[in-house]
């Protein structure tokens, strides 16, 4: 099991970006270094990685985008051997309660546009945790190798 100062001794990465699409590729390409440095996860799961990472990311910026400064994105990536703990928060005005859709798996999702972000992430993720309120978002991952 790894703990928090596995991590400590191991690998942290925190960065802060403005709310622009094009920051997302930059994000990924960080995250997936501090990941490469201590070999904390490869693979299969560095793709999951690198999706997840996208996913919250991209959220993050659209999230931020009902602000008229843009407000900024803060990304945490810890990492120890086999585990990558990725955080991503916003401060936009948080997650508004959404209409049911299908499970990802469903076929019927097929004919639903978007809302894929957070069961893509949750199917990708060992761990996750999301907790919005009226200024901000924060979604935490876990992947293990």
């Amino acid at each position: 099991m790894t703990t928090d100062a596995t991590i400590a001794r191991t690998g942290l990465v925190e960065i802060e970006i403005p709310s622009r699409v094009d920051m997302v590729a930059v994000v990924r390409m960080i995250v997936a270094a501090a990941t490469n440095a201590v070999d904390a996860i490869h693979g299969d799961r560095l793709d999951d990685l690198r999706w997840v990472t996208s996913e919250a990311t991209t959220n993050a910026i659209e999230a931020n985008m009902a602000n008229t400064d843009g407000g900024r994105v803060v990304v945490r990536c810890e990492v120890a051997s086999g585990l990558v703990r990725l955080t991503v928060s916003d401060e936009g005005p948080g997650l508004a309660e959404a209409a049911p859709v299908p499970d990802i798996t469903d076929p019927e999702r097929l004919h639903i546009e978007g809302a894929f972000g957070l069961p893509l992430m949750e199917q990708l993720s060992s761990a996750l945790t999301f907790r919005s309120g009226l200024q901000g978002t924060t979604v935490e991952m876990e992947l293990h190798q």
